[in-house]
């Protein structure tokens, strides 16, 4: 039984892959060579084959994904070793992919090789690996945010920051430096919130990355409005207004819009 319930995960998987989808699975939901072979397929059918790494998998067979065309979403929590993230970056590179490295611990200037420093996460950020922070549940100081920025921008990569409280200066300089700024509609309580706002999103336009809103309660409409022209990303969690809301055009409008799959970590419906 325990035999045809694993080659019915195995048929399943291929078969995905054999459609071109994007695929997103973690380590320990199949096999290393089944993930193998999925991730050629699913490149060569023109989808991503998303991996999240818990550890349970080694870097040499991270490695061989990654140069079969596997994005690697890996963290601090799974990862936490700095030679083992510049070898997959090269090793990703090679196929076309790319490692997502999302950084939950803290982050400090006082010790140096341990992997909450700051030099820790600049040597991973020059190594191509895609950064990302959350100020969820831990505070972050966006000067240091903002060095790490430039030290992904430097590798042709990005930093990838979730801002959950109201906007502050320090997001201009950051977005100035080439970060991905998340923010949520939640955030702006005032007409000073959403002014500043439209200055983070004007500095990322002209770093050419962007600001991504989440809208989960609703914007005014003249607000709304002003953003999407701005050139924002917005993506709607609200339900879809009636065809005939004045916001119908706007949410069509932005949904029209990719987002590039970098510049988020795994989902775009989760700001975490």
């Amino acid at each position: 039984m325990a035999n045809e319930k694993s080659e019915t995960k195995v048929f399943e998987l291929l078969s995905q892959a054999e459609k071109g989808t994007d695929i997103t699975i973690r380590d320990d939901q199949n096999d290393f060579s089944t993930f193998l072979d999925s991730a050629k397929l699913c490149r060569q059918k023109g989808g991503r084959f998303r991996l999240i790494d818990t550890g349970k998998l080694s870097l040499f067979e991270l490695e061989w994904l990654g140069e079969a065309g596997a994005d690697i979403y890996t963290s601090d929590e799974a990862r936490p070793n700095k030679r083992e993230i510049e070898l997959l970056a090269k090793a990703c590179s090679k196929g076309k992919a790319i490692v997502a490295y999302f950084h939950h611990g803290p982050l400090q200037r006082d010790k140096e090789g341990d992997p909450t420093s700051l030099s820790f996460l600049l040597d991973i950020g020059r190594s191509g690996a895609y950064l990302h922070f959350s100020n969820r549940d831990r505070k972050r100081g966006l000067v240091d945010l903002t060095e790490l920025a430039y030290a992904c921008r430097e590798a042709e990569s990005w930093l990838v920051y979730y801002h959950h409280s109201r906007p502050v200066d320090g997001l201009k300089e950051l977005a100035r430096a080439g970060g991905w700024i998340h923010i949520s509609d939640q955030s702006l309580e005032s007409a000073e919130d959403t002014a500043l706002l439209m200055e983070v999103i004007k500095e990322s336009i002209a770093a050419e990355t962007n600001l991504v809103l989440h809208i989960e309660e609703g914007l005014e409409l003249d607000v709304l409005r002003d953003i999407i022209r701005a050139g924002a990303f917005v993506i709607f969690k609200t339900p879809l207004s009636d065809y005939k809301s004045s916001f119908r055009a706007l949410e069509q409008q932005a949904q029209r819009r990719k987002l590039d799959f970098k510049a988020y970590y795994l989902y775009t419906t989760i700001l975490p």
